[in-house]
């Protein structure tokens, strides 16, 4: 489990892996959004998931992690009301988390 989360630290955009009793916590550089209860991520979150999925694919398919699965992931928020009345542009303002939280279950040896 040791190389999962080596492999977890290496990814463009992770700060820091915290290992909790069956979950990681993957913190994200991120910084808040001042006057907001949003974060701004550093980076592509997008690639950054694509990344992890594929660090846990590959440890399910050496026989290290039995199988896994997404607790939580950040999610964008969009701007409640619009500059202007009656246009609905959706904009972004930022994600609600800077982590993701992943669940797994070791292989038994």
């Amino acid at each position: 489990m040791d190389e999962v989360v080596g492999e977890l630290r290496g990814l463009e955009g992770v700060k820091a892996v915290r290992r909790f009793s069956g979950s990681l916590r993957v913190e994200l550089f991120s910084r808040p959004v001042q006057g907001s209860d949003v974060v701004e991520i550093s980076g592509d979150p997008r690639r950054i998931s694509q990344g992890i999925r594929s660090v846990f694919e590959d440890a399910r398919k050496e026989g290290i992690v039995e199988s896994w699965e997404w607790v939580v992931k950040p999610e964008k928020k969009y701007r409640d009301s619009s500059p202007v009345d009656g246009v609905s542009d959706r904009s972004a303002k930022g994600y609600d988390r800077g982590f993701y939280r992943v669940s797994f279950r070791p292989a038994r040896e």
